[in-house]
């Protein structure tokens, strides 16, 4: 791709003509322009998802200040990102980080720029949740969502959130390998292609785009995380999960949903049952701890490895990089908030009173607060008592209603 950009030359004498001076024509310089692939990883809680929103700060937003202070790009092409075809491979919620977020770009040709110095020239102007790892050339059509092949994400809790009835919910609880196995077992119910329409928003039973294929589901091994301000460790698990593409809180409402059959909430055929037509409510896993571990390009890189360096791969150097700066800046912060918020014990603690039921005929389901539960309980009561009355009153009374009743008709016989 190229560009044509007009150089004026000043008052220089061109050639003679007829006796006369005449001066050149101003030059036009090409400029060639090629698509770059920008690796990128990025703490979430501070921000509202990855794309940019007007007057909301986004990871976007962050990146197109950085990339315009740097020169890189004009301020036109700040507010419009798409006239130099800037796309992104996930757009992550908000409060979600990513670990390997992928970006393409069309930039002025400066591989010697971009590749060796773009990520320290960015770097320095991001803030510190914001991490560029690296870029390389592409091809002039590649778009980072377009030619993904598959997503990873991983989610991390408290291994507490798979205790049984019989057992406590806290942080001396260490998941034992039967129930690991079972959690592993449920997960993989999940493989394959289903309807998600249950697992998001505003999606009907018959809407194609709620199908979704996932390659794979499981649950690494536990490992324990020190928690200073109580001094005890604490036990977590990752889940892991590998996918074609996900809609709208599709990964957080599945790991809800497994949550509640291994803590015996619900059977384990609901999860069957949530691929089927009946509109159900599924439980939504609090947010923190989702992450976006990777992006995929094999069909790409397999495609154009004769011509282009690699996307899935970008070398030890880079990826000891991408691993250190994940675990100093995501994940050590993930395990520290949760410890310090408790907000999965909080969240388990309203699971017990989740309805899985949902009115047919509603978009989505309603959003259930501790207001609207209580509402609920109280207005499910007062009618009990409308349609029971007899039930909450003294026997004496009701003795002697009944013999009012009784003496109404021989009063009536002695009268006629």
């Amino acid at each position: 791709m190229t560009k044509t950009v007009e150089e004026k030359v000043g008052d220089k004498i061109g050639h003679v003509q007829s006796g006369g001076v005449e001066k050149s024509e101003p030059r036009k310089v090409r400029v060639k322009n090629s698509k770059y692939a920008m690796l990128l990883g990025y703490q979430g809680k501070k921000y509202y998802g990855m794309q940019l929103q007007k007057d909301l700060p986004t990871i976007e937003s962050n990146l197109l200040e950085a990339m315009e202070k740097a020169g890189w790009i004009t301020a036109a092409q700040k507010a419009k990102p798409f006239d130099f075809f800037f796309q992104r491979a996930a757009r992550t919620d908000k409060a979600v980080s990513a670990a390997r977020q992928m970006c393409g770009m069309q930039l002025p040709r400066d591989d010697a720029k971009y590749q060796a110095e773009g990520a320290g020239i960015l770097n320095a102007i991001l803030p510190e949740d914001i991490r560029v790892f690296g870029m390389r050339r592409t091809t002039n059509m590649f778009h980072p969502q377009k030619h993904c092949d598959y997503r990873t994400y991983s989610y991390t809790c408290p291994s507490f959130v798979f205790a049984k009835p019989t057992e406590l919910t806290n942080s001396s609880f260490r998941i034992s390998p039967e129930t690991l196995a079972e959690v592993n077992d449920i997960l993989s119910i999940y493989k394959g292609t289903h309807n998600f329409f249950n697992y998001t928003a505003k999606r009907a039973f018959d809407d194609m785009s709620s199908n979704r294929y996932i390659v794979s589901f499981e649950c690494k091994e536990p490992f324990l995380f020190r928690d200073e301000f109580r001094n005890e460790d604490v036990e977590f698990v990752q889940l892991v999960i590998k996918g074609q593409s996900f809609v709208l809180h599709q990964i957080r409402k599945m790991v809800g949903m497994v949550i509640t059959v291994i803590r015996e909430l619900q059977l384990k055929s609901s999860i069957q049952r949530s691929f089927e037509g009946q509109r159900m409510d599924v439980p939504m896993a609090p947010g923190l701890g989702l992450l976006l571990e990777r992006t995929h390009y094999d069909s790409f890189d397999r495609k154009n490895e004769k011509t282009h360096e690699a996307l899935s791969d970008w070398g030890e150097i880079i990826e000891k990089e991408v691993d250190r700066t994940k675990f100093e800046l995501i994940t050590r912060d993930m395990l520290e908030t949760e410890l310090r918020s408790q907000g999965m014990l909080k969240w388990l603690a309203d699971l017990i009173h989740h309805d899985f039921t949902v009115d047919a005929e509603a978009e989505e389901p309603e959003k259930k607060t501790f207001v609207t539960m209580a509402a609920a309980c109280a207005s499910k009561a007062a009618k009990e008592e409308v349609e029971s009355p007899a039930e909450n009153v003294p026997e004496d009374v009701k003795i002697e209603n009944a013999s009012e009743e009784a003496e109404k008709p021989a009063a009536a016989a002695a009268a006629l």
